[in-house]
């Protein structure tokens, strides 16, 4: 009886311990999940994430006080519930260039949560993705609808826009030096070939910050051509090329 008595209460614990072991188990992360715009923080210290099939940008800005105060951002991944980072551009840690960042984080719903920071992101409510979502690179001008192509845009300098999840990012650096030259960003529509923004930040001059700006969109040979009017004035008439074409 007693042999009977000591097997179930030596079954009943190895019970226990993989419903423990099942309990702290944490779950793996899908990708497409974290695809799209985060964010945390108040209006005057506002951080938001973009993520795009393997490209992330990372800016935080006063809104109400019209103050960038830091971006970051480059390739990502997922391994696990590991989210790994390759670093492009650091406007306040450039030695942070060329390394990689791995992080553990918890998905909960629309909730992201990083480990090592304690960062809790909730995700921006979720838009159809549309004709821009992705990542771009500039890479020429149009002259009387013809197009100058630049003879290197991608390295080691570049200019990029990030879109996904209603929310956009520029951000021109200098991978090879470690520099970061300019961004800006905000909110933005696109639909029927018209293409519109909300500035939020803006590097270059605090004045853009809360202007609505109209463009015009297209396509030719897979590039989107971007036209319209600067934030700061004058005409634009921008060639934009996606990024992984450029990488091939």
């Amino acid at each position: 009886m007693k042999a009977k008595l000591k097997l179930l209460f030596i079954a009943l614990l190895a019970i226990s311990a993989t419903g423990l072991f099942i309990s702290f188990k944490t779950t793996a992360i899908d990708a497409k999940d974290l695809k799209g715009a985060w964010e945390y923080g108040p209006a005057n210290n506002h951080t938001v994430m973009i993520n795009t099939d393997k490209v992330f940008s990372v800016a935080t800005y006063d809104l109400p006080g019209k103050k960038f105060i830091g971006s970051y951002g480059g390739t990502w991944r997922v391994d696990g519930n590991k989210l790994i980072q390759k670093i492009e551009w650091n406007s306040k840690e450039p030695e942070q260039v060329g390394k990689e960042i791995t992080t553990d984080a918890t998905l909960a719903g629309s909730k992201l949560t990083v480990a090592q920071t304690k960062e809790t992101w909730s995700k921006v409510v979720e838009t159809q993705a549309n004709d821009l979502t992705g990542a771009w690179i500039i890479t020429g001008n149009y002259t009387n609808d013809k197009v100058s192509k630049r003879p290197a845009p991608f390295f080691p300098r570049r200019t990029m826009k990030v879109l996904a999840g209603s929310r956009f990012h520029w951000i021109a650096y200098n991978v090879e030096a470690k520099q970061f030259i300019n961004a800006g960003g905000g909110t933005y529509s696109a639909k029927d070939g018209k293409y519109t923004e909300q500035v939020e930040f803006f590097t270059k001059t605090s004045e853009s910050v809360g202007k609505t700006l109209h463009f015009q969109y297209s396509f030719f040979d897979g590039d989107w051509r971007h036209k319209g009017e600067k934030s700061t004035g004058g005409p634009l008439d921008e060639c934009w090329s996606k990024r992984e074409t450029l990488e091939k």
